[in-house]
């Protein structure tokens, strides 16, 4: 049965049969109940130890970042143990101990050499952090030479300051081995006795007037050193060749005071009195002969180490000499007694001259010193060498020749001291 519209009508459908369900293919559906409206859910919070973190991963972080912060941790911590250390190093060494230090600050001298003299004198902690310091500061090459009056107390700071502005806190006061008390009036051809070499001059160049250093040598001193002097004899050859740093405000009396402070310690560290005991001589004589091997032999202004040494030699052997003559009882013959007695007396100096000094015309020592020895004629006297000579001159060539009898003496002079010998 064919229910389809004729071609070309439409099938309408009114109202009342739309409303009667007329023209539906099938039954209607059913009425949708309403859709009841949803509450909004609710946050709670929840406590962190009731969340099962095993169900939860997280992404492991790069090494490199593990590495890098370790690194800087490394680093800061390096540079704020290193900060720490270098101002530890600047502070005082002492900041109780204010007592002056004398310190020389050389011409030409090096920072670093200066920086480990202030270490080992006790006046800073660390010569490398000092130095820092003065770079940084600038003045690492701003030192100047002078000598200061530092203190334990004082910080690097403080004392670069100082080192840097050329202190002058000391008088620097400088006798020579071989000087006497009174200015030399005898100049041997072609000797060069500087005014230097007498100690009144010395301390008149220091600012002392006439008056003040009188009065230091007309002061009595006592002490170990002057074993066995005479009472009334003048303080020649107690004045130790050395250069003395003194307070600004030291007298004359304190400068020679301390010269025989430094002349003592040096006979104590080289046993000095037991060994001049030993040849039969007092610490008095002992120096008494050192003053006239000195004189004879000058070996502390030889320029270097070597011919130092080679001086020493001849120092200890003329010191054989003198002591064997004085062992067999001979005059010692030494020219350089005579000239010293014709300087206290003021006359032209003969063989011949009569003064209990000249030692060509009387046997034994002189009544005492004829200059201040130097450590090596000191050494030489206590340490003599283990010849036999009974004679010895210094030729014209600079050298000295010993002999064993007057003979080879007389045959030496004729070849080797033409000149020196005529004098």
């Amino acid at each position: 049965m064919d229910i389809r519209p004729p071609k070309g009508r439409v099938r309408t459908v009114n109202q009342s049969q739309l409303d009667q369900g007329a023209g539906r293919v099938g039954p209607l559906p059913p009425a949708r109940a309403p859709v009841p409206p949803v509450a909004s859910p609710s946050i709670q919070a929840v406590p962190l130890s009731d969340i099962d973190h095993s169900q939860h991963t997280r992404r492991p972080r790069p090494v490199w970042r593990w590495v890098l912060s370790s690194v800087a941790l490394l680093l800061l911590g390096g540079i704020g143990g290193m900060y720490w250390w270098y101002n530890e190093q600047l502070r005082p060494m002492d900041s109780n101990d204010h007592a002056a230090v004398k310190f020389v600050v050389a011409e030409g001298a090096h920072f670093s050499d200066i920086a480990t003299h202030l270490r080992q004198r006790g006046l800073i902690r660390n010569e490398l952090a000092f130095e820092i310091y003065a770079t940084i500061a600038g003045k690492k090459d701003a030192l100047k030479a002078g000598t200061c009056s530092l203190k334990r107390s004082e910080t690097s700071e403080e004392l670069l300051q100082k080192l840097t502005a050329g202190c002058h806190d000391f008088r620097a006061i400088t006798f020579f081995p071989g000087g006497t008390i009174e200015k030399p009036l005898y100049k041997p051809s072609g000797a060069l006795l500087s005014q230097t070499m007498y100690v009144k001059y010395v301390l008149q160049h220091a600012g002392y007037s006439d008056g003040q250093i009188t009065a230091a040598f007309q002061k009595q001193y006592t002490g170990p050193l002057f074993a066995g002097k005479p009472a009334g004899m003048t303080l020649e050859g107690y004045i130790f060749g050395e250069t003395y740093y003194m307070p600004l405000e030291a007298t004359a009396d304190q400068v020679l005071e301390e010269s025989f402070k430094h002349f003592y310690a040096i006979v104590q560290k080289n046993d000095l009195e037991a060994k001049f005991k030993a040849h039969g001589l007092t610490l008095y004589q002992g120096i008494t002969l050192a003053s006239i091997v000195q004189r004879e032999l000058n070996c502390e202004d030889k320029p270097t180490p070597e011919r130092k040494a080679r001086c020493y030699g001849y120092q200890q052997e003329i010191a054989q000499v003198f002591l064997k003559r004085l062992q067999d009882g001979m005059p010692l013959g030494s020219d350089v007694t005579f000239i010293y007695a014709a300087d206290m007396m003021g006359v032209a100096p003969t063989p011949e001259l009569e003064s209990p000094y000249n030692t060509r015309i009387h046997a034994g020592l002189p009544p005492g010193p004829i200059a201040s020895p130097g450590e090596m004629a000191l050494q030489a006297v206590a340490n003599p060498s283990s010849t036999d000579y009974l004679f010895f001159l210094a030729g014209d060539d600079g050298l000295i020749y010993f002999a064993r009898t007057n003979a080879e003496h007389e045959s030496n002079a004729a070849k080797y001291c033409k000149t020196l010998c005529e004098l």
